[in-house]
C-alpha cells in the first residue's frame, strides 16, 4: 500500500556530513535504515515567510575558526552548510557587539562587531552564505540597557553633570541628559521599586535592573527611539542585510509597566517593517500564557512561548508519565493558539538562560519532547547543542549556572575538536551524548531525528501554519487516558484538514481507525520500529508519529 519516494528516503537518511571533504560526502541511503517513511506529496520546499525552524546560536561556544577556542562569526560561516543540511531554516545570533563579557548582553558599542567574533566583514559573509541557502539571519537586540562603558552612558553622564549645575546644555547635550534613567536622590531611586546604582562619584543614581555594569535606557525620551532606530537601520540595510531580531528582555523597557511595554514595542516593530516589510521580530516576555497575550498586541511577528520551555512546561509534563498526561499536550497546544493571537506563536524548550532539558538516561523520550515542539504551530526555536541532545554541565552541589549551559558545541573535528572549553565558570563534565561526527554516522542519532523533524515541517506547510480544529474526537483521545494512547489533533490549513497522530507510550503498540484519510508521512523513534497502515488501520510504534490528509 505505501508509496515511497526514493527521492525522498536519500534525503532523510542522516548520514548527511556538511559539504567538505571527499570522506565527508553523505552515504547513499537505505530505504530499511531511514527514521522518516514518506508515502506521498513530499516536496522540501521552503515558504518564503517567517514560520521558520530557527536554531539559536550562543556565538562564543558554537564554532572556533581560527582556534583561539572562542567561536566567531567565520566559523557560524562554515557550518550553515551543517545547519542547512539538519532542516534549519533562521538562525539567531546572540549579541555579537562590541562587549566587554563573554556574553556580549551589555553592549559597548553597537556599530561594532565584538573583535573576538570578527568583523564587520564577516557578518556580511555570513548572511549573504545564510541567504543563499534560504537561512534568515536575526541579531539579539539588547535595546533595553547598556554597558556602562557605552560612549552613550559616558555622554548622558557628563550632560546630567552640567543639568545638576545649572550649566547650559547644547541640543546634543540635552539629547543625552534624558537617555538613561537617572534619580537625582537616593529617596527618588528608591522610590521607582527598581534596582539603582550611584553614577559613580557623582550624586545621583540610574537604574540597572540586571547588573551594576548594565544601565537602563529612557523610553520618555524621544532620543532613545532615535538611537534605537540607528541600530536597527544600520543592520537592515542592504549592505548587511539581516532579517530581523530578537528583542531582549522586553518587559525591562518600563518594568512592571506592560502597557508602556506594548508601546515600545509597536515603534520598534514599525523601525523593522521600514526596512523590510518581511521582517521578522521576537520578543523575549519571560511570564505567563495571559501576559504574552497582551504583548502580541505590539504586532510583533512572535514572542517566546514559556509555557512551553523547560521540565515544568506542557510539553515536558505530557510525556512525564507515558499515555495519561497527553491530554496537556493537547491544552497546551490550543493554549499556545490562542493566545498568541493572530501572531506567529514561538514554542521552544530551553534557551541560553535555561538548564538544558535533558533525559540522558532516556534517549528515546530525549526525541520525543522534540517531536512534540516539532508539531506545534508556529516558529520553532532550537538551542544550539538540542539537535545532538547536550545537556548542562552541573557544578559538584548539583545547581547551574548560566556557563553551564552555554558549553562548547561538540563537533570533534580536526578544526574543532576541542573549542570554548575556556567559557568562563563552565565546569568540566564527561560527554554524555555522542558529538556531531558521530552522530551523522547513526542514522537513529539524536541529530538524525532533529533532522527528520525539521524536514517534515519543511515539507508540510500545514504543521507549523495549520490551525487545530476542536471536535469530540481531539478531545476524547486527549482525555480518555485507560483506553487510548494515541492522541488524535486534527489541525486545517488551506481549507483542507489534516491529521497528527502521536502515540504516547513509550512502550505499547498502538492502532486506531483512519477511515477517511490517506498517510503522508510518518516518523520514527529508532529505525527500526514500525508503523503500518492496513486497511484503514493505523499501527504506530511507541512515540511514534502519522501525518495524514482527508482522501
Amino acid at each position: 500500500m505505501r508509496k515511497t519516494n526514493p527521492a525522498l528516503l536519500s534525503l532523510f537518511f542522516l548520514l548527511t556530513a556538511c559539504q567538505g571533504t571527499e570522506s565527508e560526502k553523505p552515504t547513499e541511503a537505505k530505504e530499511e535504515l531511514s527514521l522518516l517513511e514518506i508515502y506521498e506529496d513530499g516536496n522540501e520546499t521552503i515558504l518564503d515567510d517567517n514560520y521558520r525552524n530557527y536554531y539559536e546560536i550562543f556565538v562564543y561556544s558554537y564554532a572556533d575558526s581560527n582556534g583561539d577556542k572562542i567561536g566567531d562569526l567565520n566559523g557560524i560561516t562554515e557550518k550553515l552548510d551543517c545547519i542547512k543540511e539538519s532542516g534549519y531554516t533562521g538562525i539567531w545570533l546572540t549579541p555579537i557587539f562590541k562587549s566587554t563579557t563573554y556574553h556580549k548582553y551589555d553592549a559597548v558599542d553597537y556599530f561594532q562587531i565584538d573583535p573576538t567574533f570578527g568583523t564587520m566583514e564577516d557578518l556580511k559573509a555570513l548572511v549573504k552564505k545564510a541567504h543563499s541557502l534560504d537561512i534568515k539571519v536575526i541579531l539579539d537586540g539588547v535595546f533595553n540597557h547598556t554597558s556602562l562603558y557605552n560612549r552613550w552612558y559616558e555622554s548622558a553622564v557628563l550632560a546630567h553633570n552640567k543639568y545638576l549645575k545649572g550649566q547650559t546644555l547644547s541640543e546634543e547635550e540635552t539629547k543625552f541628559n534624558t537617555l538613561y534613567k537617572f534619580y537625582d536622590s537616593e529617596e527618588e531611586a528608591r522610590a521607582s521599586g527598581h534596582k539603582y546604582y550611584q553614577a559613580g562619584a557623582n550624586p545621583y543614581y540610574y537604574e540597572g535592573n540586571f547588573d551594576r555594569a548594565m544601565p537602563e535606557f529612557n523610553f520618555d525620551s524621544e532620543f532613545t527611539y532615535e538611537l534605537v532606530q540607528s541600530v536597527i537601520d544600520f543592520y537592515m540595510a542592504p549592505e548587511i542585510g539581516i532579517d530581523g531580531f530578537r528583542l531582549d528582555a522586553v518587559k525591562y523597557y518600563y518594568l512592571g509597566e506592560n502597557d508602556k511595554n506594548v508601546q515600545v514595542l509597536t515603534r520598534i516593530e514599525e523601525m523593522m517593517r521600514e526596512n523590510n516589510p518581511n521582517a521578522y521580530g521576537v520578543g523575549e516576555c519571560w511570564d505567563s500564557n495571559t501576559t504574552i497575550e497582551k504583548y502580541y498586541q505590539s504586532e510583533l511577528d512572535s514572542f517566546f512561548y514559556f509555557p512551553s520551555a523547560g521540565s515544568d512546561g506542557y510539553i515536558a509534563i505530557s510525556v512525564n508519565n507515558k499515555e495519561k498526561l497527553k491530554g496537556n499536550y493537547y491544552r497546551g497546544s490550543k493554549d499556545l493558539e490562542a493566545k498568541c493571537q493572530n501572531g506567529i506563536p514561538a514554542p521552544f524548550l530551553n534557551n541560553h538562560d535555561m538548564a538544558r532539558l535533558s533525559y540522558s538516561t532516556l534517549p528515546d523520550l530525549q526525541k520525543f519532547v522534540f517531536a512534540l515542539l516539532g508539531m506545534s504551530k508556529g516558529t520553532t526555536f532550537h538551542y544550539y547543542g538540542d539537535d545532538i541532545g547536550m545537556v548542562s554541565t552541573n557544578l559538584p552541589s548539583g545547581d547551574y549556572k548560566d556557563s553551564s549551559y552555554r558549553t562548547h558545541y561538540y563537533w570533534d573535528d580536526d578544526t574543532h575538536e576541542s573549542e570554548c572549553q575556556n567559557v568562563p565558570n563552565a565546569v568540566n563534565q564527561p560527554q554524555i551524548m555522542p558529538c556531531y561526527k558521530t552522530q551523522r554516522e547513526d542514522p537513529s542519532s539524536m541529530l538524525s531525528y532533529i533532522t527528520a523533524i525539521n524536514k517534515l515541517r519543511n515539507i508540510y506547510p500545514f504543521i507549523a501554519r495549520g490551525t487545530l480544529v476542536d471536535g469530540n474526537e481531539a478531545e476524547e483521545s486527549a482525555n480518555n487516558s485507560s483506553k487510548q494512547k494515541i492522541l488524535t489533533l486534527t489541525k486545517r490549513y488551506e481549507e483542507k484538514d489534516y491529521k497528527v497522530m502521536i502515540n504516547f507510550s513509550d512502550t505499547d503498540e498502538a492502532s486506531c481507525d483512519i477511515t477517511g484519510y490517506k498517510p503522508l508521512a510518518g516518523l520514527k523513534i529508532q529505525c527500526d520500529d514500525t508503523i503500518k497502515f492496513e486497511s484503514n488501520t493505523l499501527t504506530l510504534s511507541p512515540h511514534s508519529i502519522a501525518l495524514l490528509k482527508t482522501e
